[in-house]
């Protein structure tokens, strides 16, 4: 699905990559050789300190329709890639298309946030919205910036796009003077104590099992928690403290840990035949997971169809536990056992062939 533009910068696509990498407020960098055919601006001087990213990023090859008379419209394959965030995290996305000539030069952005479902091996985007709100600051009471305001393109419906685009009119670079002082950014941040909330279920839970189930289900809770938030922890760190390692490699071992490990503490650490709340113990404790995993690459709103397919994972893993419970009278890969991995490849053959 090709996403609607919803940024059009009035300037080449040199100055707008120096200009959001090279200011010393900004983090968006080159990592591949993604980035061609545009070259670096060095007369861009830098402004203020802050903590946005932006790197050169790698991404699937997308087009772009400029609808004018004559040569000047048709097709256009994109000029740059930029991203801010990390790869197995969440990040701001953006692909640059240059056209235009001389001082009409211009350059149309697409811009999306997006996170890597490792269920996916792939980005699910989330928002434009967000992504077109957070590339506006950028440019918002910049020195080189004469305005920033918002055009009625007519392109929306898609995910949360409305159809107005941002348009930021650069200053001429005779015009500019010299750079001001440092802009000091403070970013409030905010989180989610649950811990009240969750200890009157977890002390329920704990009363109703015996002395070797609760240390069981406490590891049992705490794998099924953990895995999702682990891979996404370890991927983002190796990604960033070793970027010698091949993405791919990565997201491989990622999927492999998450896909054989859900499974696995689902099947071997359940036991006592308390059926309904091994059940009740793998949804809430790999629901929260999934929960805290989002909240941590700040994800706040998923599509319909990931919402679906987290459901069923969920579904499957209480599966999985109820037949491992029963594993000490009906053996460890009993017919309930069974039926819950065959659904697990399942789950996991879904998302790689549907296109959510």
């Amino acid at each position: 699905m090709t996403l609607p533009i919803n940024v059009v910068v009035e300037g080449p696509a040199s100055r707008v990559v120096s200009e959001l990498r090279h200011r010393r407020d900004a983090q968006w960098n080159n990592d591949s050789n993604e980035w061609q055919g545009v070259a670096s601006d060095e007369e861009t001087a830098g402004v203020g300190k802050g903590a946005v990213e932006w790197h050169n990023t790698t991404g699937a090859v997308r087009y772009t329709y400029v609808q004018a008379p004559g040569p000047r419209g048709g097709w256009m394959t994109e000029t740059a890639q930029l991203h801010d965030g990390a790869y197995f995290g969440s990040r701001y996305h953006l692909r640059l298309y240059e056209g235009g000539k001389g001082n009409g030069t211009w350059t149309a952005i697409q811009a999306h946030h997006e996170y890597f479902d490792w269920f996916r091996l792939r980005h699910t985007v989330g928002s434009l919205e967000k992504a077109q709100y957070h590339l506006d600051g950028q440019y918002y009471g910049k020195w080189y910036v004469d305005g920033v305001s918002r055009q009625r393109y007519a392109n929306g419906g898609i995910i949360d796009s409305n159809g107005w685009v941002s348009v930021v009119d650069l200053r001429p670079k005779a015009e500019m003077g010299p750079v001001p002082g440092a802009l000091i950014a403070v970013l409030l941040l905010g989180s989610i104590n649950l811990r009240d909330s969750m200890e009157d279920t977890i002390r329920d839970l704990a009363s109703r099992l015996t002395r070797e189930t609760v240390q069981r289900g406490i590891a049992f809770s705490v794998s099924l928690f953990g895995l999702p938030l682990f891979v996404r922890s370890a991927s983002i760190a190796v990604e960033t403290t070793v970027p010698s390692v091949p993405i791919k490699a990565i997201a491989g071992v990622g999927y492999l840990v998450l896909g054989l490990g859900l499974p696995l503490a689902a099947v071997s650490l359940p036991n006592g035949r308390q059926s309904t709340d091994w059940f009740a113990v793998a949804i809430l404790a790999l629901g929260l997971g999934f929960l805290f995993d989002y909240r941590s690459i700040g994800v706040n709103v998923l599509p319909i169809a990931v919402v679906l397919h987290r459901l069923a994972v969920l579904g499957v893993v209480g599966v999985l536990a109820v037949g491992g419970s029963y594993q000490e009278t009906d053996g460890r890969w009993n017919t309930l056992v069974q039926a819950g991995l065959v659904m697990w490849i399942a789950v996991l053959v879904w998302p790689l062939f549907d296109a959510f």
